[in-house]
């Protein structure tokens, strides 16, 4: 017997999702937006509450640079801004 994945429980699903046509076939018109400046570069985010889950957009680039579990608005960098570590040079 076949066993189905909820698409809202599978983060590979939601990785995949990299262009804007994309995002909005799996989010709708009632996605909180949010725009927002990062380094100095503009980015929308989308939290679709029904999902709980949240998309970053990179508005340059028009893609999803970044997607993960919750509200809270978060980066497409690995650093923060003027961040200095092993990873972050």
């Amino acid at each position: 017997m076949p066993q189905f994945v909820l698409a809202a429980d599978d983060d590979a699903f939601y990785q995949s999702i990299v262009t804007v046509d994309d995002l909005f076939q799996v989010i709708d018109d009632r996605a909180l937006t949010t725009r927002f400046k990062d380094q100095a570069t503009d980015f929308t985010h989308y939290y679709a509450s029904s999902l709980e889950r949240s998309f970053i957009v990179d508005d340059e680039l028009g893609q999803v640079c970044n997607t993960y579990s919750g509200s809270d608005i978060r980066s497409c960098y690995p650093c923060e801004l003027d961040e200095v570590s092993k990873a972050c040079p």
